[in-house]
């Protein structure tokens, strides 16, 4: 693994040592840098900004963890809870340029260079988040018994807090630069050569004493150069006044002792690049510095702590956020719980973060502003109550990063737009003989299962709190009656359930094309996911976003064959399509490529995700209420077999388009049993079982259009329906 580029003085004061140093250690690893170390090492998937997704990742991690287990060093991964002040802001920024990278690569795909467009996208490793693979990894080290913690910030403060306290969880770290800032003992693991047998480390001591630098003077001048949460310093960056770029943090404590080690007097030194560039940096830095000075970790006794609390100052929300209650950071740190509703609390304000693709049509816009908000709004609505009262009384704003102007309110502090508390609260756990009872086949957390079950009357009734005065419940122990209560809850929150727990329309149409597809579930049973597909489906029908309108000619990748209608036909079933995975071999994708489904991916993704958002505020607000048995071992597991987890690449949809975009409508059924054998060597090599995925698109079609067919004229347009039918037609003559 190469070391991550980051500045060039203190790269080149890396040494290496033997690994045999670490044997019979822990190494605290912060999980971003350890991922994205693991996407920059070659050979790197050149496409993966172009599909987002990428089929190598998890051989590459399964076989570098085989590498610490045969070399006897035990990995300790620390991923990163809710973003510092400021973060989100960087975030934005390094990724709406890494999004110009991406445009320039999709030009030349466009113009037809094609060995130059995979080149382009393979430069920019920095456009996919790594954050998106924390499930990922965090399966793969629950099936090692490796463990792993999330703490209520950013991991860098948490493993400087092992070393500084010289923990016996760990006898080394391993991370970002950033771990500098804080106050650690010494070396940082920068990389770990396997095959040369050498740890590549950097000395905070040799680095400070290299400088001739105070820890003060030292942290200041790191903070100039630019971290995860703060822009580098202006004039670091202007080739008029720093001669050499890259810019060091050597010429960050030059212009610091040229402004006698005063960052204020720096910054009025360099007022006119500031006032033209970043007029707010220097309010920016001073929030960074005493989010480092009071860094926030997770003491050995579970305990979350401010590092020098007696230092803060009274206006410390402004840096460190909202204080939220222990229990929550508690869910955060076993992994029930993802940090973003949280985050949303701490700074009273939601990011929407740059597209992969970095495009934002009218149909995102709106999806964003006024569809996918009130589902966040929801979530906020169970966890806020539960708080303390101060914090309910504090707008919660939203930006975007397509419109600098853009704000809106996703919470009100006089009114929330809508309360979902009542829909939360009418629901009673049914014993679970009852369910055995009525369902002998239940499967808790299918989907299915939650959905069928209220189909019957009786049980539906068992499910209703009937206002009358009770003796209070039992919490519930078993892992899954807690989660079939959350999807029962989120199924009435998203009104495919009424006040009386009978399904509604859209309801019915989910149930029957759960019931459609059951079939072919179980023919597939090592394919994971697909009723929770179809959950998904649902969701962007009812949004209007599955659909085959906004085809957004100007991105090219349309179907090109047939009429106007067939091709209209083709983007809906290759939509539904990206909804799946293409079963892969772990090497890079080899085919062609589609910005308009990864434009559509994008609008999937944030449906997906604000779902994710409410089904977590689901969960945690049983618990909060004391619904669920709170001493337990299975937070994780819990959390993770529940829906909208992760997101699917457009690799699959790109095939099915370009699979059925090629077939006429009369071939001989010799012709289409030739053509499915020979379209995987020739447009996905790698695919591992494209017939069986292929099968199981076409009867995904048929389950989405079976439960769509249930629906009256008032709940979808007769256009709309018009074109799913032209499309069940199209693909009947074509399997």
């Amino acid at each position: 693994m190469p070391s991550v580029a980051d500045d060039p003085f203190i790269n080149s004061q890396v040494v290496n040592h033997p690994i045999a140093e670490l044997e019979d250690t822990a190494v605290a690893i912060d999980a971003t840098y350890y991922l994205q170390l693991q996407l920059d090492a070659p050979p790197h998937e050149p496409l993966l900004s172009a599909l987002a997704g990428l089929t190598g990742i998890e051989k590459r991690l399964e076989e570098d963890l085989d590498q610490w287990e045969m070399h006897k060093v035990i990995p300790f991964f620390i991923f990163d809870g809710q973003p510092l002040v400021g973060q989100d802001e960087v975030t934005n920024l390094k990724s709406r340029e890494a999004n110009k990278k991406t445009d320039f690569a999709w030009d030349l795909y466009f113009n037809s260079q094609a060995n130059e467009a995979v080149a382009a996208f393979g430069q920019n490793t920095d456009a996919y988040r790594p954050q998106n693979l924390y499930p990922l990894l965090q399966s793969l080290l629950r099936k090692r018994n490796l463990h792993f913690l999330v703490p209520p910030f950013n991991a860098s403060a948490q493993i400087a807090y092992f070393d500084m306290i010289d923990s016996a969880q760990c006898g080394a770290i391993m991370g970002p630069l950033e771990l500098m800032m804080y106050p650690i003992n010494d070396c940082i693991i920068r990389s770990i050569d396997w095959a040369n047998g050498h740890v590549a480390a950097v000395s905070k001591k040799h680095i400070v004493k290299a400088l001739n630098v105070n820890d003060s003077l030292f942290v200041d001048a790191f903070l100039m150069t630019g971290t995860s949460f703060l822009t580098p310093f202006p004039a670091l960056s202007d080739p008029s006044l720093t001669k050499i770029q890259p810019f060091s943090i050597s010429d960050a404590v030059n212009m610091l002792r040229a402004a006698e080690k005063s960052m204020t007097l720096a910054c009025t030194t360099y007022n006119d690049v500031l006032k033209t560039q970043d007029p707010n940096w220097l309010d920016k830095y001073r929030k960074a510095r005493m989010a480092v000075d009071h860094f926030i970790y997770i003491t050995e006794d579970g305990k979350a702590q401010v590092h020098d609390e007696n230092g803060l100052t009274k206006d410390n929300y402004e840096y460190l956020g909202l204080q939220l209650p222990a229990e929550l950071l508690h869910y955060l740190n076993t992994g029930m719980i993802g940090p973003r509703v949280l985050s949303w609390i701490t700074w009273s304000q939601v990011h929407v973060l740059p597209t992969l693709d970095g495009f934002a049509p009218d149909e995102y816009k709106d999806l964003v502003a006024n569809k996918s908000s009130r589902i966040k709004e929801a979530a906020l609505s169970l966890i806020i109550p539960r708080l303390n009262r101060g914090i309910a009384h504090k707008d919660i704003t939203m930006k975007v990063w397509y419109d600098r102007n853009f704000t809106s309110t996703i919470w009100d502090r006089h009114e929330a737009k809508t309360d979902f508390t009542p829909q939360f609260a009418s629901w009673v756990t049914p014993e679970a003989d009852s369910i055995a009872a009525n369902f002998p086949q239940f499967n808790h957390g299918s989907i299915i299962s939650e959905v069928v079950a209220l189909q019957n009357p009786k049980f539906a009734a068992l499910t209703l709190a009937d206002g009358k005065e009770k003796k209070k419940a039992k919490p519930i122990e078993p892992a899954g009656l807690i989660q079939s209560v959350c999807l029962w809850r989120f199924l009435h929150i998203r009104e495919y359930v009424n006040s009386q727990h009978e399904l509604t329309n859209w309801g019915k149409a989910l149930a029957a094309a759960l019931s459609a597809l059951e079939p072919t579930v179980k023919k597939y049973p090592e394919v994971p996911h697909l009723f929770e597909q179809v959950l998904v489906a649902m969701e962007l029908l009812r949004l209007d976003i599955l659909n085959a309108k906004n085809q957004h000619e100007e991105l090219r990748g349309l179907p090109m064959n047939g009429s106007p209608d067939d091709q209209a036909s083709l983007l809906l079933i290759s939509r539904c399509a990206t909804l799946l995975k293409l079963r892969h071999q772990s090497n890079g994708y080899t085919g062609p490529l589609s910005k308009g489904l990864l434009v559509f991916r994008s609008l999937v993704s944030e449906v997906r995700s604000a779902d994710r958002d409410l089904v977590e505020a689901i969960l945690a607000s049983i618990f909060l209420h004391a619904q669920a048995v709170r001493k337990r071992t299975d937070y994780w597991q819990l959390s993770h077999e529940l829906p909208f987890l992760t997101d699917p690449d457009v690799a699959f949809g790109i095939a099915a388009k370009t699979y059925f975009d090629e077939l006429g409508p009369n071939e001989s059924d010799e012709f289409k049993a030739k053509k499915i054998k020979d379209f995987p060597g020739v447009y996905v090599p790698y695919a591992t079982a494209f017939q069986e995925d292929l099968d199981i698109a076409c009867k995904f079609f048929d389950a989405l259009y079976a439960g769509l067919k249930t629906l009256g004229e008032k709940d979808i347009p007769k256009t709309d329906r018009a074109t799913w039918d032209k499309a069940a037609n199209y693909l009947a003559a074509r399997r």
